[in-house]
């Protein structure tokens, strides 16, 4: 047994000796069944997709985005069931994905057109929390959600294109591939395209202020998520285009794709660990390192105190008044290296399925030149970087830094994304709770101690045992009794099927 298996089994030995399971675990997951697709954990989850995931589904797409014009519905529902979606596809649920892709389509009907000068229609931000007339968002198209939701949504075209997909299927899998072609040319304007080439050039040291305009962002992520899954399905499928895109067309979403990896690759930054379990020299990766430190979100990152840096006031008068902020503390001098957080990076346990999923397909449609995609190579060194810098080394509490380099200062203290309310920030190992939710355990087929510390958390949601109950208070509270019925369970719709076979 190599020393990553010694640790792995020590880990599991510890997290039972330690943890015995409470009244809200049935039974403790002694054997490996409890975790493969038809085990314990999967019939949990599916309980609980029919008692508050269903009802959620309806929540978001019928109330806050038919109703209220919400297009932030789009960005949770994403986040909510995407990791659902892949235990689907794993466990080879057909009848499930199927319902999944049902719902998906709901929101479909809710696009309408943005502009005057727009080729197609989208989805239109009306109300809701975030979309306000004091940041300007109301009226517009916010890419954010509409390109993270079609991101899942081709991902659940995709899992349906394969042999044997009914006539149902196929309907979906058309629509929903020509809505995300309508998107991803849409979106293909000409300031895009030299944005794009300015930020291939880019150093971190050309970020001169809080702006965000030269990162590497989720958008662009996702973009070349949609660009895989879009890939995959129509060399499955070539039918589908039929006269849709002409050889332009066709030559800009190429050339779109190998602008969106190429900034990918740029902003790949290889960094130097501890030697792995194997005992050979490892090198982990992160993303933009450097181009973060001046962002305004990241202010506090290099303060790693206990004690909050601004103090949040309550409002004074009317009810929809501000919250107000009392600085305590003056931000430190920026992390020099400082690259994404935790959270964001959540974006690439979806990239990295969805591009090993197609890896063949994408290479020939968009007829890249090597060594652009993105290898297993490099996903393994994203894994090992989780694992050996952003994990606490603690097997029996794990905690996470809250920036995928390392660092793990405060992150968004007095955040303001435009609507009312008053931040006081999220502290060191705050962002924790990403590991579980983000879907990275099933980075455990790479670095398989992953894993292991996902099923240790899901051993401690429960734990009543002094210690045990203080860590996940503090990093992890939306998995425990702290939270709401209803809370603890869209938390573990979220955490649960990214437990289940997910092996290495």
């Amino acid at each position: 047994m190599n020393v990553a298996r010694k640790f792995s089994a020590l880990l599991l030995g510890v997290a039972a000796a330690f943890c015995p399971y409470a009244s809200g675990h049935a039974a403790t997951p002694a054997g490996a069944g409890f975790f493969d697709c038809g085990g314990e954990l999967e019939s949990r989850v599916w309980t609980l997709w029919d008692s508050h995931g269903v009802l959620l589904a309806d929540d978001l797409l019928s109330e806050r985005l038919r109703q209220q014009g919400d297009t932030y519905a789009l960005y949770d529902f994403e986040i909510y069931f995407h990791n659902l979606l892949s235990m689907a596809r794993r466990c080879g649920r057909l009848q499930r994905q199927r319902a999944i892709a049902a719902l998906t389509a709901q929101a479909y009907a809710q696009r309408s057109a943005i502009g005057p000068l727009a080729s197609s229609p989208g989805w239109v931000c009306r109300g809701g929390r975030v979309c306000n007339r004091r940041n300007g968002l109301v009226g517009t198209e916010v890419m954010l959600p509409s390109v993270q939701f079609i991101a899942f949504a081709m991902n659940a075209a995709s899992d349906l294109a394969q042999p044997g997909a009914s006539a149902a299927d196929m309907a979906f899998i058309a629509q929903t591939t020509r809505i995300a072609l309508e998107h991803l040319r849409r979106w293909d304007d000409e300031r895009s395209r030299l944005l794009l080439e300015q930020r291939i050039a880019a150093r971190a040291a050309d970020v001169k202020d809080g702006s965000s305009r030269l990162f590497l962002g989720d958008k662009d992520v996702w973009q070349i998520a949609i660009h895989a899954e879009v890939a995959g399905v129509l060399s499955r499928y070539p039918m589908l285009l039929g006269k849709r895109l002409d050889d332009d067309d066709m030559a800009a979403l190429r050339s779109r794709m190998v602008l969106l990896l190429r900034l990918f690759k740029r902003r790949t930054f290889s960094t130097g660990v501890e030697p792995g379990y194997s005992g050979s020299e490892e090198t982990g990766a992160e993303l933009d390192r450097g181009f973060w430190r001046l962002f305004p979100d990241n202010r506090y990152a290099g303060y790693e105190g206990a004690a909050a840096p601004v103090l949040c006031l309550p409002a004074q008068g009317a009810t929809n008044a501000r919250g107000r902020l009392e600085v305590r503390m003056q931000p430190p001098e920026p992390v020099r290296e400082l690259g994404w957080d935790i959270s964001h990076a959540r974006r690439l346990v979806a990239l990295f399925d969805a591009l090993q999923r197609n890896e063949a397909s994408v290479a020939s449609f968009h007829g890249l030149p090597a060594g652009l995609l993105p290898s297993e190579k490099v996903f393994r060194a994203f894994a090992r970087q989780l694992r050996a810098r952003v994990w606490n080394q603690d097997a029996v509490h794990p905690l996470f830094s809250n920036y995928f380099g390392g660092t793990n200062g405060w992150y968004r203290v007095a955040y303001d994304n435009g609507a009312n309310g008053c931040t006081e920030g999220i502290r060191p190992s705050g962002l924790s709770g990403a590991f579980a939710t983000g879907g990275y355990p099933l980075w455990g087929r790479w670095e398989p101690v992953l894993n292991d510390l996902a099923r240790r958390i899901y051993t401690l949601s429960d734990s009543q045992e002094g210690s045990d109950a203080t860590l996940m208070a503090q990093a992890y509270p939306l998995l425990t009794n702290r939270a709401s019925d209803e809370v603890r369970a869209r938390s573990e719709l979220m955490f649960w099927p990214a437990l289940v076979a997910a092996k290495p």
